[in-house]
């Protein structure tokens, strides 16, 4: 298998049949805990470690709708978990267009209850470095003796305790939400950015919520060129309509024209109206937005806390400076790669196949660039990597 120029042999079978494979799954999110359910079904010792709350990363940004339907985003298997165990629990309609919190409540947090997942879960418990036994990042990705030495995890607890577990595999699941990128020109940090950076919001705000005081009647700039940052500007032309002192400024790097690419025959309705309500919104200049295209960030300085911000950019080539009250950048996320520095990882990748044998990146994680990526396609990686680990399948990827 040719990997980043070199040649690397496919990831090693597991030498032993599932009972005896100790699986550590980093993550219970979505992806995490259908890999949980389907790795216990399927024999594995498993535990799952999550430094935060369960799905946290989805109560994060819980007040936003999904653009595809609740069946969507569950699996056949997780949906007979939640009913064997809890009879009498009521989930949405397979059609019904639900909320992140909605879809936490309903689905995952029932899920993580089961008497299949609630003993293996680790909450509050942070991974802090994985490596191979015995081994550096030196020894090369094809030596057979990182295929034969467990994986060794240092973990911290909730109550700040440090231990080393080892495990035979592990599934990286901790998707990239909580790693921001910075909104700096070629995606490095601007100047004052580092600094600022606990005064700029980074996240999918609640501007119509939870931090509608927060925002109404201020002065905001809102950085990105996606469906975060489309998202979030809808939200402050409706905040815009009952507190008119709200004003916006929308900078993207998008040449000319629409801000937000539309899909052809976009099979996600959801999607294809936010798209073309933000691109409204743009060309037209309501909602008291004005919209700055081909705009790079070179400056952001915080005055200090509620102190507002200076913002210094360069539209088609020409300095501009803002004074504003606030700044969201929506500028997309980036995995977290230091878990993993001694071992032989590769993101994004074309798949879920690693140089490191029995490590596999799941989820969004592994396509960290792809905005489009859908919770269906990280449930079919899973059935893919089981399939190949259990020899059903010759290859990861086949069909």
């Amino acid at each position: 298998m040719l990997w980043a120029g070199k040649l690397f042999s496919a990831p090693a079978k597991p030498k032993f049949k599932p009972a005896s494979q100790r699986l550590a799954i980093l993550g219970a999110g979505p992806i995490g805990l259908q890999a949980a359910l389907q790795a216990v079904r399927e024999g594995y010792q498993v535990t799952v470690y999550d430094k935060g709350e369960l799905a946290d990363h989805i109560r994060q940004w819980g007040h936003v709708k999904l653009f595809s339907p609740f069946g969507l985003n569950t699996t056949e298997m997780g949906i007979e978990a939640i009913l064997r165990d809890h009879k009498d629990h009521t989930l949405p309609q397979p059609n019904e267009f639900v909320t992140g919190t909605q879809f936490r409540d309903s689905y995952l947090i029932p899920l993580s209850m089961t008497s299949s997942l609630d003993p293996i879960l680790k909450m509050k418990t942070e991974v802090l470095a994985i490596a191979r036994t015995g081994l550096f990042h030196s020894t090369a990705a094809e030596d057979p003796r990182r295929a034969n030495a467990p994986f060794r995890l240092h973990i911290r607890d909730d109550k700040k305790t440090e231990s080393f577990v080892e495990f035979d595999l592990v599934f990286d699941c901790t998707g990239t939400y909580s790693q921001h990128r910075w909104a700096g020109h070629g995606g490095i940090s601007a100047l004052n950015e580092r600094s600022s950076e606990n005064q700029i919001a980074y996240g999918l705000e609640d501007i119509l919520g939870t931090r509608r005081a927060y925002y109404a009647g201020k002065s905001i700039i809102v950085i990105g060129g996606g469906y975060s940052a489309a998202t979030t500007v809808c939200n402050l032309a409706t905040l815009a309509e009952e507190h008119s002192a709200t004003w916006v400024f929308w900078l993207s790097q998008a040449a000319k024209g629409s801000p937000i690419p539309r899909i052809a025959n976009d099979t996600f309705r959801e999607r294809d109206r936010l798209a073309a309500k933000a691109n409204s919104l743009a060309a037209r200049g309501e909602g008291n937005l004005e919209y700055h295209p081909q705009t790079w960030i070179e400056e952001i300085t915080c005055h200090g806390p509620d102190k507002g911000f200076r913002v210094v950019g360069k539209c088609a080539g020409q300095e501009q400076v803002w004074e504003v009250d606030r700044v969201i950048a929506n500028v997309g996320y980036r995995p977290n790669t230091s878990l993993f520095s001694e071992l032989h990882v590769q993101i994004p990748s074309s798949d879920f196949r690693q140089p490191e044998p029995n490590f596999f990146v799941l989820g969004c994680k592994s396509a960290s660039s792809d905005r489009t990526f859908l919770l269906q396609q990280g449930y079919e990686q899973l059935e893919e990597v089981f399939a190949f680990l259990s020899g059903r399948s010759s290859s990861p990827m086949a069909a």
